[in-house]
């Protein structure tokens, strides 16, 4: 997957186009869209003479209870201020794909998966189909993994099997990460696995090839000490909290993230790291 360009003028037309829709009239999607799911899937980040350097980029969105308002912003008005920030900083072909997790011990639905694309068109088209399940339980976290585990076993990419660059992996929510997953519940999502494994485990896992992000937003849960404690402990410096009143500040966070990862890669120099105190917004047309 991948074809095609990013094209700013384009997406910014369609973005105006979703202004007075509503949550539901956008994503309309009333269950998983069979082409999201992860059963038995692998999706391909693959370099072509029109991509010969990509980075592959995975977002991570949270479709829990009230977590329904972050990819609302990001195709009303934010994502494609994100590309051209990233672009604008001399990233010649980022490749998202878009993911949506829940929760593996209550939901129907705990992970959904797009393609990595590198067309307006085509990420635009994965977001909104997004089914925005808004479930999750009084179980202390939800399924963070689910897409760590994604990433580690169920995508293929050029940048990093053939040029040994690592991936990027964005996941955003405001809640812990479940600490279990049951071998049963890997097989039933993702069609294998050999063991139960924990979310720390999973995790270790996925960095081999990817680096990975989590973006809390600090809203009632996520300014809860438990859930700083889950993610400080398993990402360090790579869990970075963002105040819950501007979905902007998300956006911002996602775009400096990935411009940090890339002069990372292809400097060799460890760069600082991310937090709140120190993104600058994109400039905005």
């Amino acid at each position: 997957m991948g074809a095609g360009h990013y094209s700013y003028d384009t997406a910014r037309m369609r973005t105006a186009s979703y202004a007075s829709a509503s949550r539901e009239q956008i994503f309309a999607k009333r269950t998983m869209d069979s082409k999201m799911n992860p059963k038995n899937a692998v999706r391909e980040c693959c370099e072509t003479d029109e991509h010969p350097d990509t980075l592959p980029i995975i977002i991570g969105l949270d479709v829990t209870g009230s977590m329904g308002h972050v990819p609302e912003a990001l195709i009303k008005k934010d994502f494609p201020e994100v590309m051209k920030k990233l672009l604008d900083e001399g990233i010649p072909c980022p490749q998202l794909c878009f993911t949506a997790y829940g929760d593996h011990e209550c939901d129907d639905f705990p992970l959904q998966v797009g393609q990595f694309e590198a067309s307006d068109e085509l990420m635009e088209k994965w977001l909104t189909s997004i089914y925005l399940e808004g479930g999750g339980g009084g179980n202390g976290g939800e399924s963070t993994s689910l897409v760590y585990y994604f990433a580690a076993r169920h995508t293929s990419c050029d940048a990093i099997n053939k040029r040994g660059k690592k991936g990027l992996v964005i996941t955003i929510g405001d809640e812990p990460n479940l600490p279990d997953y049951p071998k049963n519940a890997l097989k039933e999502i993702f069609g294998g696995a050999e063991k139960d494994m924990t979310s720390a485990e999973i995790i270790g896992e996925a960095q081999k090839n990817w680096e990975i992000y989590h973006i809390n937003i600090l809203d009632y849960a996520g300014k809860m000490k438990a859930t700083s404690s889950c993610w400080q402990e398993l990402l360090a410096d790579h869990f970075i909290s963002v105040e819950a009143n501007s979905d902007t500040n998300i956006s911002n966070m996602i775009a400096q993230i990935a411009i940090e990862h890339y002069k990372k890669q292809n400097s060799g120099v460890a760069s600082a790291s991310v937090s709140d105190d120190n993104y600058r917004p994109p400039q905005m047309l």
